[in-house]
């Protein structure tokens, strides 16, 4: 039961997040958490899978559709997103090693609440904001750098902190920034990969389940990146605020539970 549960959450989770450019593990960290049938490390494995799975299909996807991305900011955003990953994923044993899950998953959800205000806050109120065009390699570098390292310890993907980025310091539009976020969640989210690989860390995770989230992550990440290309920039913002407005509240119901 709680395999199948498991994999309805993601199907619906990285569909949206496809289609938002959210990257599916905003959603899927904290409603996983709200359940809490497992402990902080394991869903973060959970949501990693599908996070990366969702993001194979997305990219596959975009590439097929002829939507262009210039070679150089994505590369530059890349080498900070995976310097991040390793950063994130190193913090993140260190804080699992040194208190107890309640209060990880407490932390986790106290700073996804303040990214996900900050990035309402813009998405509602962009125009008034700043808008600005920032192509200096060195700060993009820094900008991938930040949100991988932010996104692999929260356990999230980084879709959220990826679009504030993309939108409000280097003036994307919102459909622009979808494929550069989703590429930005990959090299972010491969260090984490590599590492549950390498180190054998799956011996608290249900083998039947990670099957099941690999097939409903690519397949919600396939359904996710076709919609997004029949919507409409005002759909996609449109729906990634409403997306915003109920993970705020589900944070704030993760941090009452867990304080």
């Amino acid at each position: 039961m709680i395999a199948l549960l498991y994999g309805l959450i993601v199907l619906l989770a990285t569909a949206i997040g496809a289609t938002t450019g959210a990257g599916g593990g905003a959603i899927i960290k904290p409603v996983f958490d709200l359940i809490g049938m497992d402990n902080v490390t394991t869903i973060g494995i959970y949501s990693t899978v599908a996070v990366f799975s969702m993001c194979l299909s997305s990219l596959y996807k975009h590439s097929k559709s002829g939507q262009g991305f210039d070679k150089v900011i994505m590369l530059l955003l890349a080498i900070g997103s995976l310097s991040g990953g390793y950063l994130g994923d190193y913090l993140f044993k260190i804080v699992t090693q040194s208190i107890n899950n309640s209060n990880v998953t407490a932390i986790q959800s106290i700073l996804l609440f303040l990214v996900l205000l900050a990035v309402l806050m813009f998405t509602s109120q962009k125009e008034k904001f700043p808008r600005l065009y920032i192509r200096n390699n060195i700060a993009i570098v820094i900008f991938g750098l930040i949100a991988g390292t932010l996104s692999v310890f929260i356990g999230i993907g980084g879709g959220p902190l990826n679009i504030i980025i993309l939108l409000g310091f280097m003036s994307m539009t919102a459909k622009e920034a979808t494929a550069y976020s989703i590429g930005m969640i990959f090299f972010a989210q491969f260090p984490k990969i590599i590492s549950i690989l390498m180190f054998n860390q799956t011996s608290t995770v249900e083998p039947i389940i990670i099957p099941i989230i690999v097939v409903t992550a690519t397949l919600g990440g396939y359904i996710g990146t076709k919609i997004n290309h029949y919507f409409s920039e005002r759909q996609v913002t449109t729906m990634y605020t409403l997306l915003m407005t109920g993970l705020l509240i589900t944070c704030v119901v993760n941090i009452i539970q867990n304080m």
